[in-house]
């Protein structure tokens, strides 16, 4: 038999039950609504003073849920689980009244958090490690990125503690209010290979020089400029970048932006005002990183078109293109000029309804 038949049946545990089946409780969240909604057992699920099951709207509205649904699916799996014998011991107990299981306990009021401890390791000024900003949440609605971060910054504490948020916290001067924005590297407008590279060089994960020559024959110059080859001298100091370092700052002046270095890393942070703003930088800021990236492959795989400002108008040039004819095909050309025409600074739209680019 499938389930025990007799008083043992209504308190047959209802969810991580091997003999009674029910698949969506296996659901992470239906799971906890159901624990929530403290229906954990066979017999929570009837209804003694109707003489009947519970009525699944009943049920939804005690999970939180707006539809009965995924009550109904809970009743239909468990009364498909059930032997006739045991559905027919259900509806006995449902016809006399008894005997009434006593009700199920509600979840213990648990907590996690991390655990307040001294670490022998100086920590970092800026460090990489998260436990310091997370505070003791229900364990019963944790979120599952909490969890995740609680417990890969717990096992790595003594590692991260001593680490940098990011590579550059020891390049760069520190600046009051400079910090990495991490969620602006990804937007709507910045494609996932060039913020992938965004990523890559706040962590200070790209090849240099004077990392590649630990192990290969290529020298620990810079292709350019023969200068001994550091990440900041390939994204920063190298003489190739100044024209397009210029190109960006009488762009960003439009924006009422000055160009800096941490503005460069760091990129900007995406604020509800300036929203549209704001994320057309981002963009501009990514690819000129991307064009940096670009070129330097080109010169080690000695190719002849290697420069980054050239590269970098290419690349906002394809872009507007593609967005232009975008818009035009689905005629919402207003909608295209309101996101990427400022003053005319990256290109203008004709009167006949053409486009011109000014960058």
């Amino acid at each position: 038999m499938v389930v025990t038949v007799g008083a043992d049946l209504l308190a047959e545990r209802l969810l991580h039950n091997p003999q009674l089946r029910v698949q969506v409780a296996k659901s992470r969240s239906v799971c906890q609504s159901l624990v929530l909604a403290e229906v954990t057992r066979v017999g929570d699920l009837l209804d003694y003073d109707r003489g009947d099951w519970l009525d699944p709207l009943t049920l939804a509205q005690r999970m939180g849920l707006s539809r009965p649904r995924t009550a109904r699916r809970v009743f239909q799996q468990v009364k498909a689980a059930l032997t006739p014998a045991a559905r027919a011991y259900l509806n006995r107990a449902l016809s006399e009244g008894a005997p009434r299981p006593p009700s199920t306990p509600g979840p213990l009021d648990l907590s996690i958090g991390p655990l307040p401890r001294r670490s022998k390791q100086t920590p970092h000024p800026f460090t990489a490690s998260r436990l310091h900003e997370l505070q003791p949440v229900s364990f019963q609605i944790a979120p599952r990125k909490y969890l995740y971060t609680l417990t890969l910054h717990t096992l790595h504490a003594h590692t991260l503690v001593s680490h940098p948020d990011t590579k550059w916290r020891d390049l760069l001067p520190p600046l009051e209010g400079e910090q990495p924005r991490w969620a602006s590297l990804y937007s709507t407008l910045v494609p996932r290979p060039v913020g992938d590279i965004s990523w890559r060089l706040l962590h200070g994960a790209v090849s240099t020089g004077v990392f590649l020559t630990r192990f290969t024959p290529i020298p620990d110059t810079c292709p350019f400029c023969n200068v001994r080859e550091t990440l900041a001298r390939v994204y920063l100091e190298c003489a190739r970048l100044q024209p397009l370092f210029r190109l960006l700052t009488n762009i960003l002046l439009h924006f009422w932006l000055h160009f800096s270095p941490h503005l460069f890393i760091y990129t900007l942070p995406i604020r509800g005002p300036t929203k549209s703003w704001d994320l057309l930088v981002n963009l501009l800021l990514a690819l000129a990183k991307t064009a940096i990236y670009k070129t330097r492959e080109r010169r080690l795989a000695h190719e002849m078109s290697c420069d980054c400002g050239a590269f970098f108008r290419s690349s906002v040039h394809s872009r507007i293109r593609a967005e232009f004819l975008w818009a035009a095909s689905t005629d919402s050309l207003d909608a295209f000029k309101e996101r990427w025409e400022l003053s005319e600074v990256l290109f203008s739209v004709t009167p006949s309804g053409s486009l011109h680019l000014t960058i």
